[in-house]
């Protein structure tokens, strides 16, 4: 019989793989019955991983590395990465309106680089700060992701302070377009479909895109139990090599339709299928040797969690713990065995 594998996921463009690997027999090829279960907030499925109800997940990169250390809100959770899942597609959008005064106010600067428009940004701010109005608001997706690192650089790159400026809070991704369109945020960072649908909508526009802030940075992993890991390590790298061919899969152009058709399914994305496909004409795809871990991006993401202020330097992650949860060794292995044919 196949071993069952339970693996959790955050309904965005870049769940595709391990969507993927369930749905077009990759993970079937390996032995293993991969059974994928939503969630519509990273809190849900941080607590879902943590108390054992999944075995893995779709995790934001940071998240993964924070749950280990313990600081995540929970108790410490060994984990072990043995896959990257994609290099990001996040966007800042902000509100049709906002967009507009900063194109009246700097509009020079609105057509520059995108990773520099937070200084039309900030033009405004000091506008509203002399007429004493309340700052404006702002949201990522969860304090422990990249979305978040990158609306802290974004906006400090304008001149703006994030502590006192502006308001950050937590929005789950498929509630940002609702937000941004009722008026309780201004702008906000998040992966895609969620920019693409706010832009749809006339709700928003994307002023800056994960490329402009920090081009190939690491986004979403492979976040597995280490107590699923360690005594089970032929399925965990049958698991990996079923994630590596599936990456292959969603990075071949030719396959985008068929993929953004998949991903439009109510039990998973369930946004529009046009929709979709446009996003991925743009997304920074994976491909087998994108999904390798490098532990230089988890050093990375722990400087990231320094500068927001998540880690304080006696309580950095030593390199033996960076090492045994950012490991590529069941890549490859998986990468070993497998063969493209």
């Amino acid at each position: 019989m196949p071993d069952i594998v339970k693996l959790g996921f955050a309904p965005l463009v870049d769940c595709a793989i391990p969507v993927v690997a369930a749905e077009r027999g990759f993970a079937a090829a390996e032995g293993i019955d991969l059974v994928l279960e939503r969630s519509n907030s990273w809190a849900a499925l941080r607590d879902k991983l943590a108390f054992g109800l999944v075995d893995g997940a779709h995790l934001l990169a940071p998240l993964a590395l924070a749950m280990h250390q313990g600081i995540a809100g929970i108790p410490a959770v060994p984990l072990v990465v043995p896959v990257t899942l994609g290099l990001g597609n996040n966007a800042i959008t902000l509100s049709a309106t906002l967009h507009a005064r900063m194109v009246a106010v700097a509009p020079a600067i609105m057509a520059g680089p995108p990773a520099k428009r937070a200084r039309a940004l900030q033009l405004v701010i000091e506008a509203d700060r002399a007429r004493g109005q309340v700052p404006l608001s702002f949201a990522t997706v969860f304090p422990f992701s990249c979305h978040h690192y990158e609306l802290l650089s974004w906006l400090s790159d304008g001149g703006i302070d994030t502590r006192t400026d502006v308001n950050i809070g937590i929005v789950a991704p498929p509630r940002m377009v609702e937000s941004l369109t009722s008026g309780w945020i201004d702008g906000y960072c998040a992966g895609e479909p969620w920019n693409a649908l706010a832009v749809a909508r006339g709700a928003g526009l994307v002023v800056a895109t994960k490329a402009d802030i920090r081009p190939g940075g690491v986004e979403k992993v492979l976040a597995l139990r280490a107590d699923q890991v360690t005594p089970h390590r032929d399925r965990t790298v049958a698991l990996v090599r079923a994630m590596v061919r599936a990456a292959n899969w969603c990075h071949d152009p030719a396959n985008h339709g068929a993929l953004a058709r998949l991903l439009a399914e109510p039990c998973y994305v369930g946004q529009p299928a046009e929709l979709i496909a446009a996003t991925l004409v743009k997304a920074e795809a994976a491909k087998a040797e994108d999904c390798r871990p490098d532990l230089v991006q988890a050093q990375q993401l722990v400087a990231d969690m320094m500068r927001a202020g998540q880690l304080a330097p006696d309580t950095m992650p030593d390199a033996n713990m960076l090492a045994a949860l950012w490991t590529p060794a069941y890549h490859d292995l998986a990468q070993g065995t497998f063969n493209a044919g």
